[in-house]
């Protein structure tokens, strides 16, 4: 400032010791502290320095007219003195109006590092707010977005007020949310649209709501409230940054659900890598498992009729040898029927059944007495009521079913103890007969329950490390239920116990039943 007033005081001091006048060519010599004072002070700077610069030339001008008149000179030196004011002027508009978009894109540019940040969106919002607060020297500061959950996400900035509703929730919010266009209010306390009757009125709040919009839609209102003056470039600012703030939001939100998919496929991705994984060790275990018990029963139908075609045998002990070659081929032709079940879920194509009205308990009778002799430290018991009703479902598919679930049920329990078999009407749904295979073994953790079902799944327990099987049997047990229009259930506790519940749909009228 001294410097300008200086280089002021320099230029009149030359005019003065050259004795120039109106016309003299040094009287340019003002635009250059005049220039300087704009760009240093902006419009205020400018003004004064012109208005400076002409009041320092005036006495150069205006004696000559006063005793000379006008003159050629004269005329020169009065059109300075107004180049002077209207330089100084013009230049310190612009570079008002330079520093004022300089100081927008500036907050434009930190408005979007803020909404880039990967913190909480309200978080986010705080800071943006606060940072509004003050570049635009506000009352008060608030944006409001819709729908931010059950209630409007809410951020305030500035004074609390007894009409802080007003802008944060439902009265002027709300109606420039319906209107969808800007909003300024030159008194919120008189504005007969939002004041009610009686409010004692206080220095003037003039408030600027701007509506904030994107392709979504309206998502809120960015509102400033000001204590003095709102001037329509501040104004024009705010209408600038509402747009740029609800951009800002869209591009966050839709960061955040694109994250969210990124996330959530990568999940699944795992998932999926994951299972395939378990998949191609449970085949390589199911090849191994399968080639072992092929083997097997083929090395002792091998190995017995070698035995009878090389070597004299008596009748008794041929008769104990074809005796063990038929119950090797019954055990391969299982294992060979299994894999063909299996090859047919794989393919889509499920086992052709021929569901007919069926009665339950000579079925189960005949599985009870085929099982008892199987282990001697297993009781195989059956719990039948008097009344069930014929079930609708294919005589072999059940007896397979029941065969699988009673043969896990001995496997199962090595320690020996009771395998109940039971049926009952459904208590949960009507027209539905449920059967059921319980046991005292050694269960199921609960965590592998959910996949027990599944193909190739094998729940390893150190109980049963020797039980030897396909891991295809309670996947053939579902698959054979399903297909006759019922579903099958597991309940177990490990050290416990294990239950297979299989719910089969009734076929006979209400009063047509199957003695017990």
């Amino acid at each position: 400032m001294v410097a300008i007033l200086l280089c002021f005081g320099a230029i009149t001091g030359v005019l003065g010791w050259t004795g120039g006048g109106p016309a003299s060519g040094f009287r340019h010599l003002y635009l250059l502290p005049t220039l300087w004072a704009a760009l240093r002070f902006g419009g205020l700077g400018g003004g004064g320095g012109g208005l400076l610069a002409a009041l320092l030339y005036a006495p150069f001008v205006l004696p000559g007219i006063e005793s000379r008149g006008v003159t050629a000179e004269s005329v020169e030196g009065l059109i300075s003195l107004g180049l002077f004011l209207f330089v100084g002027s013009v230049a310190g508009s612009l570079v008002h109006r330079a520093r004022l978009q300089a100081a927008r894109y500036r907050l434009l540019l930190g408005l979007q590092r803020t909404l880039s940040r990967g913190e909480d969106l309200r978080d986010l919002l705080a800071d943006v707010a606060e940072k509004l607060h003050a570049a635009l020297a506000a009352r008060a500061v608030a944006i409001v977005l819709v729908p931010g959950g059950p209630e409007p996400l809410v951020v305030w900035r500035g004074e609390a007020n007894d009409r802080s509703d007003a802008i944060g929730a439902h009265s002027v919010a709300s109606w420039v949310l319906r209107d969808g266009h800007s909003l300024f209010v030159g008194d919120l306390e008189s504005d007969h649209r939002f004041a009610p009757p009686g409010l004692a009125r206080g220095r003037p709040r003039r408030l600027l709501l701007v509506p904030l919009s994107a392709r979504e839609g309206r998502m809120g209102v960015l509102a400033v409230e000001r204590g003095g003056e709102f001037p329509r470039e501040l104004r024009a600012t705010v209408e600038t940054l509402g747009l740029q703030l609800a951009l800002g939001i869209e591009n966050r939100r839709l960061a955040d659900r694109q994250r969210r998919f990124a996330e959530e496929l990568e999940g699944k991705v795992a998932a999926a890598t994951r299972r395939l994984r378990e998949l191609d060790r449970a085949k390589s275990d199911f090849v191994s498992i399968v080639s072992h018990e092929l083997r097997t029963p083929l090395t002792s139908i091998q190995g017995f009729s070698e035995l009878l075609l090389t070597r004299p045998t008596s009748a008794e002990r041929a008769q104990r040898f074809l005796g063990s070659i038929h119950r090797e081929a019954e055990r391969l032709g299982r294992i060979v029927a299994d894999l063909l079940d299996l090859s047919r879920i794989e393919s889509g194509r499920e086992s052709a059944l021929l569901p007919a009205p069926l009665e339950l308990g000579p079925l189960i009778d005949a599985n009870v007495e085929l099982f008892r002799d199987q282990s001697r430290r297993h009781t195989v018991e059956r719990d039948i009521p008097v009344g069930l009703p014929l079930v609708l479902a294919d005589h072999d598919a059940v007896d397979r079913v029941l065969k699988n679930l009673l043969s896990n049920a001995i496997r199962y329990s090595p320690r020996g103890g009771p395998v109940r078999i039971w049926a009952r009407g459904s208590a949960g749904e009507r027209r539905r007969v449920e059967l059921g295979v319980e046991d005292q073994g050694v269960g199921i953790p609960a965590a592998a329950l959910p996949g027990i079902f599944e193909k190739y799944s094998r729940v390893p327990h150190p109980d049963t490390g020797h039980v030897r099987g396909l891991g295809i049997g309670l996947a053939l047990v579902k698959s054979l239920v399903e297909a006759q229009g019922g579903d099958v259930r597991a309940e177990s506790e490990l050290g416990v116990g294990s239950c297979f519940i299989v719910t089969l749909p009734i076929a006979s009228p209400p009063g047509k039943t199957q003695s017990a």
